[in-house]
């Protein structure tokens, strides 16, 4: 069976139809509604078995990041029919970007988590290298565990600092909530500036890229971005015949491998 995919649009809303692309490359079928006919109508939900979040800037920012979907959100049917599939374990959600701070607005994680200006004080972009947190057991991340290339992805934002006050970071870490870490990974997005090391482009606490429980994935790197090999920041050393053997062995050809996994390992944990 093809699961059916619902994603978010429109508010100023961008990367929905990348995302779309990500979620068909693993198989799922994919409908896309008006974020404000979402919020009108909740329980449209439940006709799915997967949900991705997009990223973007919704409503423009112009009170914060993701503040104004936030204010339309919170006390709505629609925010306690979220509440519901989050704590659903054959729902896998995917958010990213915008809706991590969305998310973080709402308190919706299991700890609380915010969301501040990045600490260089700047809109930082490009592609940032992470490692999985194998103690984490989310389906996301199954087929990533142990994954020898590099994991990297595309990072655009200005209020992408995730925080956390000792406690909470402390509890994240019981509960293994943290499922991927920016580090000093390869040469392409390794970099230096008069602040120290920027290899966390956002000074996030504890390295902090992506959190994961249940069947959620919540990540500020927009995999959805990165769809295929051509995209690849180091997509000189597909040349080589080991690395090309690997990659199309596991994978449709020309498929970005981190990305296909990653969505891959949360479509076959549905139970249908």
């Amino acid at each position: 069976m093809r699961p059916k995919v619902i994603i978010p649009t429109g508010i100023g809303i961008n990367s929905h139809v990348e995302l779309g692309k990500a979620f068909r490359n693993v198989g799922a079928d994919v409908d896309f509604f008006l974020f404000n006919y979402i919020i009108a109508n909740p329980n449209i939900l439940d006709k799915y078995q997967m949900m991705g979040d997009p990223g973007g800037f919704m409503h423009g920012d112009h009170l914060g990041a993701a503040q104004s979907a936030r204010n339309r959100i919170d006390g709505t049917p629609f925010k306690n029919k979220l509440v519901e599939k989050l704590a659903d374990p054959n729902f896998p959600i995917y958010a990213t970007c915008n809706s991590l701070q969305l998310f973080a607005k709402l308190d919706l994680f299991p700890v609380e988590i915010g969301t501040v200006r990045n600490a260089s004080g700047k809109h930082e972009t490009g592609s940032w290298d992470m490692k999985v947190n194998s103690k984490n057991d989310s389906p996301w991340l199954q087929y990533l565990i142990g994954y020898e290339g590099p994991i990297f992805a595309p990072i655009s934002h200005g209020e992408g600092q995730i925080t956390m006050t000792p406690e909470m970071l402390k509890k994240a870490e019981e509960i293994n909530l943290i499922a991927l870490t920016y580090f000093k990974g390869h040469m392409f997005n390794y970099q230096q500036s008069s602040k120290g090391d920027r290899y966390n482009p956002n000074a996030s606490v504890a390295d902090i890229a992506a959190v994961a429980w249940n069947n959620n994935f919540v990540v500020f790197p927009h995999f959805e971005r990165l769809l295929r090999n051509l995209q690849r920041d180091d997509k000189a050393l597909l040349q080589t015949k080991q690395i090309l053997d690997r990659i199309y062995h596991s994978t449709p050809k020309g498929l970005y491998e981190p990305t296909y996994l990653l969505f891959k390992g949360a479509m076959d944990s549905i139970k249908y």
